[in-house]
Parts: structure tokens; sequence; C-alpha cells
């Protein structure tokens, strides 16, 4: 669905076909870890794809730490994305839009032109799709934040669904003790392939911000909780993906191997005694077949474990033990995130949501605390059944499970920058994704999405703009504030109610609401 849509709207927002990669002079090769690659000039910058930051992972090599890459001979051409991680189409029956490939723990990078001297930031994107889906490959072109940030931006594949978040008692077993974080390490893998390598393209390895979206957003949030990932980001930046109240929070072992050994017996490796063996006998798309493997909406069948190992606690307790740890943060959600969602469970099947639909689904997700919530977001209140689905899970999923991470990070020290996305790329009567959806955010800071130019006009391409600025000038000096941006102010130390700027292209302003507006008091009663 998500994949779906990122097509749909990269083309509506699209004025012109993709061109083909104009090449200008060619580069310089570069020296990493494995060997010597060559890149490419294009659209302003230089770009550097499909560079492998770790071993292969079939096999064997299923379910475990990543290993280091094997080097190779010679010149590799780093022209083209490598292949995605094992995963299913976002719809049923709909395969994986490009290549995949168990070999898949490749890196992009996009280089601003000039000098290799000059310690530029790095920014680390995580993609999201729910730990199920995603690749480098849909973001192929940060191209205008590189150019007119001067910075450099960093794309890396992990592992994803069964392949990159297993637990299983074998697994920690044979792993000391760490389990369903497979996907992390790979991050933490390219973390490291950065801080390496980051000085050979102009990168500044003790300058790194990372970023992400949705369950990208829950990755950097995991990277709190990582011990190993300590000093391997500076900054961070969390978009619609916190790890509070969250549906891609990390879960704990039980939940998480209770999940796993389900998922092991609907693929007939339900045994413990030839378990592991079992599971890394069969082919890949063999793994993939179980409806279980498949992204299925809300809750998460899939998304890392809380093992105690490489994830060692929750991110609120670790933003309270984090003391000397203190990173700046920006934490933000977009102002209608459960469209997306209402879309993927109901309109891509045939389904407009009704008032039995509404009710079905509180009761399937929130259980116990299911009357309250009716109670709260009854239907007379909204125009339709699917904009209140809509307003519980941008509430109580998204905009107030930030809110929290952010008074947490904010009572620890931490510098925090609130912001919430108030932009409709698509409109805001659209029928099927009207206002701010979940990701609505990414067409304004990428510069092309899966290949389909992006390209603004007028105020909107003045927006997208300064949303890049935003994000580069907070790379560069940890606060996101510059001389051509709308002031954004941080959370006060002595604020109860921290300040959110309320970004849209029409003029974005500091608000003082937004607890109040997303019943966040409410919310904030719910058992986490």
């Amino acid at each position: 669905m998500r994949s779906a849509i990122y097509v749909a709207v990269a083309t509506s927002l699209s004025f012109a076909s993709a061109p083909a990669p104009g090449v200008a002079a060619t580069p310089p090769d570069v020296v990493v870890t494995g060997g010597e690659i060559s890149g490419f000039a294009a659209d302003g910058i230089t770009k550097y794809l499909g560079i492998p930051f770790a071993a292969g992972t079939g096999g064997e090599a299923r379910f475990r730490p990543p290993q280091p890459v094997p080097p190779w001979p010679g010149v590799r051409q780093a022209l083209g994305h490598g292949p995605q991680c094992p995963q299913t189409g976002f719809l049923p029956g709909i395969p994986p839009i490009g290549a995949t490939s168990e070999d898949c723990l490749s890196i992009d990078l996009y280089v601003p032109g000039g000098p290799r001297d000059r310690n530029l930031p790095v920014m680390v994107f995580f993609y999201g799709g729910g730990f199920t889906n995603g690749s480098n490959s849909q973001y192929d072109a940060p191209a205008r934040m590189v150019a007119g940030g001067n910075v450099i931006v960093a794309i890396p594949n992990y592992r994803l669904g069964p392949f990159g978040f297993m637990s299983l008692p074998g697994l920690a077993a044979e792993s000391g003790g760490a389990t369903g974080t497979v996907g992390i390490q790979d991050q933490q893998a390219a973390l490291r392939w950065v801080h390496d390598n980051a000085r050979a393209f102009g990168g500044d390895p003790s300058n790194v911000t990372i970023f992400g979206n949705s369950a990208g957003a829950a990755s950097v949030c995991a990277h709190f909780a990582a011990p190993a990932s300590d000093g391997l980001f500076d900054k961070a930046i969390i978009e619609s993906g916190s790890c509070a109240q969250s549906p891609f929070a990390p879960s704990n072992r039980d939940n998480a191997f209770a999940r796993s050994q389900h998922y092991a017996g609907s693929v007939g490796c339900g045994d413990p005694g030839t378990q592991l063996a079992c599971l890394r006998a069969l082919p890949a798309g063999k793994l993939l077949e179980s409806p279980v493997a498949q992204f299925d909406g809300l809750p998460q069948m899939w998304a890392p474990s809380i093992d105690g190992v490489v994830v060692a606690q929750t991110l609120d307790t670790a933003l309270a033990r984090g003391a000397g740890r203190r990173k700046p943060l920006i934490v933000g959600s977009n102002s209608n995130e459960g469209a997306l969602f209402v879309a993927g469970s109901d309109y891509a099947l045939g389904h407009i949501p009704d008032a039995a639909s509404y009710e079905r689904y509180v009761r399937q997700y929130f259980a116990t605390y299911a009357d309250q919530v009716l109670d709260r977001y009854p239907l007379d209140r909204y125009p339709s059944p699917a904009a209140a689905q809509s307003a519980v899970i941008t509430d109580g999923l998204f905009a107030c499970p930030q809110r929290f991470i952010s008074r947490a990070a904010r009572d620890t020290g931490h510098p925090v920058w609130q912001y919430e996305f108030d932009e409709a790329p698509l409109g805001e009567a659209n029928p099927v994704l009207p206002g701010a959806f979940h990701a609505a955010e990414l067409p304004y800071l990428f510069s092309s999405m899966m290949s389909v130019p992006i390209l603004w006009i007028g105020p909107s391409d003045a927006f997208s703009r300064q949303m890049q600025r935003w994000w580069s000038t907070f790379a560069h000096t940890g606060d996101p504030n510059g001389p051509d941006s709308p002031q954004w102010s941080a959370w006060p130390g002595t604020s109860p109610e921290g300040p959110v700027l309320i970004t849209r292209a029409s003029g974005s302003t500091m608000s003082q609401d937004f607890s109040a507006r997303h019943n966040c008091g409410f919310w904030s009663e719910r058992p986490r």
C-alpha cells in the first residue's frame, strides 16, 4: 500500500517524466572498506550507489548478526542501487518493486560536489515500511538537500520481517542473548561503515545525524537504547515513529518469542529442536508465503525486541538514564497520520469504513481500553467513520506518543525541537488520502522517490526548500534555526507545555495547544 502511494504521490506531484541520469565529469574513485569504488555525477551532486557494507545474509548467515564485507578486486562500479532485502509487496498478490536478495546489505551515498577535505555533516536515513517493506532505492534523490544544505546523505538497507526481527530462544542461545534485533544490528553495521569511511567522501565521522520516518523513526529511537550505537551518531530526527505507546515500538522478549514461534509454526518449523535448521533451509520465498510475514496494518507483527543485549531497554528508560549522552533531537508527527492506515486497511481492500468497522477496529487494537476510546472519539463528532478512525490512530499512536518521548527527552536534558507537519500534498479534501497523512512530509524532503522526480512550484517549492534547510541546518549545528528560517523554539526546560512548530506552505507558526488538540491528557492514562 505504502509503495503504491509513494508512486501515486510522486507521480501526481511531478510535472515531467524522470530524466535519464545526466552524467557529468567522472568523480574520482574512492577507497572504502572492501575496496575501491567509482561513482557518477548527476543532479548537481555525486552518487555512489549499492556499496556493500556487510557480507551476504543467506544460508547459515540467515538470522545472524551482519559480518564484515568481503573485499572485491579492482574498481567496483557504484552506479546502481543494490537489491532490496527479501520482502513481500505492499498489497497481497503484488510482488515487491525491484529485485530482492539476501545479499542486500548495501548503502547509497549522496555527496555534494567539490573537494573532499571539508568535514561535512553526514545524515543517515533509515527507511520506513512497518519493518516489513522498504529499501534505499525508494529514496533515490535527496539531491537538493545535499547540494543546498552541503551535507552528505547515506541510506542503508537493513533486513526486514522475519529475516530482520525473528526472535526465538534458539537464536538468543547462539548469539549471546541477542534476538529479534538483527535489523538493528544491520543499521549499526552501516553506522560503523559511515564512521570508518566518511572522510573518504569529505564527511565528518564525529558529526552524524540519524533520521527516519515511521519504522525508520522507531529505528532511530532504538539506537538511543542500544549500547553499541553509542558514539556512532550525534543528533537525531524522529519523524512519525515514537518508541512509546507506538505500533512500531520494540516489544518485550516474551511477546517477541510468542509471535516468532507462531510464525515458525506457520511455515512448518514449529519443532524447537529442529527449528533454526528448518528455517535456514527454507527458500527465502517460502519464508514470505505465510500471511504472518506480510504487513497487515496495525498492530505490528514484526518489530525489534528489547532483548537486553542489542536493545537494552525501552527508549524512555534509556533517555532517563542517558544524562551523559544528551543529543539534540527533532521530534514530530503529521496532523492526519491515520489517513494512510485507513487507506491501507479499508479503501485498498474495497471497503469504505462504517460505524461497525470503526468500532471493530478500536476494539481489536485497544482491547480493554476500547470503551474509553469510543467515548472520547464518538462518531457524531466526525464527518465520517473514516475520519474518526483516522483521528484515533493519529492521536493515540503517533501525536501523543511523540509528545511523551519529547517530554522524556526534555526532562533528561536533551535539546528538543518539536514539529507538526500540516501540509496536504494531495489536498485536504482528497477522498482517500486527505490532509497531512503518514509519510506526507517525505516528498518535501526528497527530490525524487522511486525514480519519479518531485517538481514543486510556487509556495510548495519554497516550503520544500525550507524543510530541507531545517533538516540540514540541524545536521550542521544541532539547532534547526538559521538566518533564512522562521523562528523555531526549543522546548524550554521550565515549560510544562513545550511549543510545537506547525509547518505549512502558507506559513509555519509556533503553537502551544498541541496536547489539547490531540487529547494527550486522555492518552497519557492509557497503559504503556
